[in-house]
């Protein structure tokens, strides 16, 4: 109905326009010179300039319903990715890395931040995609970012915050964003009314975000916020949990593979947040080896990160995986006490085909698991 007013109102603008200026020049034409009326003509120019309208309005019905399909299509991929899969963990990065293969966001995020047990899954497509899993609540290594923006988020009460352009937000002015933002989506995620976490987009381009990305993104706010709901303790109610099956269906493809960085730190006596020693390392890399399939490997990367190579491992096969190193760490954790009893695990994932460049690929893995070493 919208589309329809907006086209009738067009043709009756056209309509009422030509009707206007033809009064005009016969008001200004004399009796003595009459005027030279080339009806034929006239009519010919009013109907080209009617269609000429109608085609654009078309043209934007058209534009609209491809987005329409776009975005539950995407709506769909994401529903069908998560249907089998038990970890929440697991669930939050397949939702980010749809977000950023059929949104076409630059940066996807899900935070639920809740102190020591705050859960962020980032994903980042620059030069390629990369997804990260951490515990801090700061979002793109920046904590003034995430509590500006949980601010205006929190403004907007349960309504989805879209930012136009950021650089015209002065409460921003001393963050230094990476180029990947520019446009921003927020949408709080509601639980008994109340926000226990947000789904972020952003875009390089200012204006990027229309109305159909917040309808959508509505309806998965709904969906992550039941999810969560079902999965308080981080698992799936023993109740709905089928009998496990394994998530490697796809043939490894030798044309593949994938990278797993992971560095862990602890709180000490101070309150401070510090790296892992050596030798804990070392007790969590044996641990992480009983979980490896194949050819994949764990390898040191530093002196506090260690590496997990996946040759075969495509991004469809990547996240499972990535869940199965997060439990074997979890299972680690609980057998300790004191300082590494609190021990937490921050890790970012990719996977290329077989003509990127491994050094180029860790090296984007690195700036995203540290962002702020890129400043």
């Amino acid at each position: 109905m919208e589309i329809e007013n907006k086209i009738r109102d067009q043709i009756e603008a056209i309509l009422v326009n030509d009707a206007r200026n033809l009064s005009e020049i016969k008001k200004m034409a004399s009796a003595d010179e009459p005027l030279e009326a080339e009806t034929l003509a006239d009519e010919r120019n009013l109907y080209h300039r009617i269609i000429n309208s109608y085609r654009s309005a078309v043209n934007e019905v058209n534009k609209l319903l491809e987005q329409n399909i776009a975005s539950l299509s995407g709506f769909y991929r994401i529903v069908e990715s998560i249907k089998e899969k038990e970890d929440f963990q697991e669930i939050c990065a397949r939702i980010v890395d749809c977000l950023l293969q059929d949104f076409e966001a630059d940066y996807g995020g899900i935070l639920f931040p809740e102190g020591d047990h705050t859960l962020c899954l980032e994903g980042i497509r620059e030069e390629r995609k990369l997804l990260r899993i951490h515990t801090s609540d700061s979002l793109l290594g920046n904590r003034q970012f995430e509590q500006e923006l949980a601010r205006m988020a929190a403004e907007s009460g349960p309504d989805c915050l879209v930012i136009e352009d950021i650089y015209r937000e002065t409460r921003f002015n001393s963050v230094d964003f990476p180029a990947v933002v520019r446009s921003v989506l927020c949408l709080p995620i509601l639980l008994h009314n109340e926000p226990v976490g947000f789904i972020i987009l952003s875009h390089s381009l200012p204006n990027f975000f229309h109305e159909n990305h917040v309808r959508i993104l509505k309806i998965l706010g709904v969906l992550v916020a039941h999810l969560r709901f079902l999965h308080r303790d981080g698992n799936a109610p023993s109740a709905a949990r089928p009998a496990a099956s394994p998530d490697r269906a796809n043939i490894e493809n030798p044309e593949v593979y994938s990278a797993v960085l992971m560095s862990f730190d602890t709180r000490n006596d101070y309150g401070r947040h510090v790296p892992l020693e050596r030798e804990p390392l070392r007790e969590i890399r044996m641990r992480l080896q009983h979980v490896l399939e194949g050819k994949e490997s764990v390898l040191f990367y530093g002196e506090k990160e260690l590496l997990v190579l996946m040759p075969g491992v495509s991004s469809e096969s990547l996240p499972s995986r990535v869940c199965s190193l997060s439990e074997a760490f979890r299972q680690w954790r609980s057998e300790q006490s004191g300082e590494q009893r609190n021990a937490r695990l921050n890790l970012g994932f990719s996977a290329c085909d077989g003509e990127e460049d491994l050094s180029r690929t860790l090296e984007v893995a690195s700036l995203v698991m540290h962002p702020e070493s890129g400043e």
